[in-house]
């Protein structure tokens, strides 16, 4: 009941499969998350809230500072995905990829808490700028390689690979 299959054939077959989709890949690499500018501006972006955090804006200025905030991160990411040339479907984003958004909330949580600390018990000046300044810094030194890890984990979920687990018999 099974056709007889040509090696050769069937090697270029997949090869004309595989090109591409390693192209796919490579682009997704290439450009994780808008690349470079997205991450200034959202580094932009959130060092203005934080130094605005140090002005006395009360509590009304507090909320619409925050809503300010949110909304141009959410602009940020809508006008992001627009640009995207290469969609993947929702199942592709791995563990990887929400790792890393919890490890960038814990990272960005931890070092405005530290900063927060550090400025008022060494009582510097214009602690909301060193503040907002190291925070910014952080989120720039973990964007870049981090979404690079997530998004390199992609590569392993092909379609022609088996799952893992999987171990073909010999003669089949």
């Amino acid at each position: 009941m099974s056709a007889p299959v040509d090696a050769e054939r069937a090697w270029q077959d997949l090869q004309r499969i595989r090109v591409p989709q390693e192209r796919v890949y490579d682009e997704i690499e290439r450009s994780p998350s808008g690349g470079r500018r997205a991450a200034y501006t959202t580094a932009a972006i959130m060092w203005l809230y934080l130094a605005g955090q140090g002005l006395d804006l009360g509590p009304v200025g507090v909320w619409l500072a925050l809503v300010g905030y949110v909304a141009l991160l959410l602009t940020l990411a809508a006008l992001a995905g627009r640009r995207v040339k290469v969609r993947l479907h929702h199942s592709r984003y791995t563990w990887r990829s929400f790792a890393v958004f919890f490890a960038a909330a814990l990272l960005a949580g931890a070092t405005i808490g530290l900063s927060s600390w550090l400025t008022t018990a060494l009582a510097l000046p214009c602690p909301s700028l060193i503040n907002a300044t190291l925070s910014a810094g952080a989120f720039l030194l973990f964007a870049g390689p981090a979404n690079r890890w997530a998004v390199g984990s992609l590569r392993g979920h092909r379609a022609g690979r088996p799952p893992r687990g999987h171990h073909e018999r010999a003669g089949r």
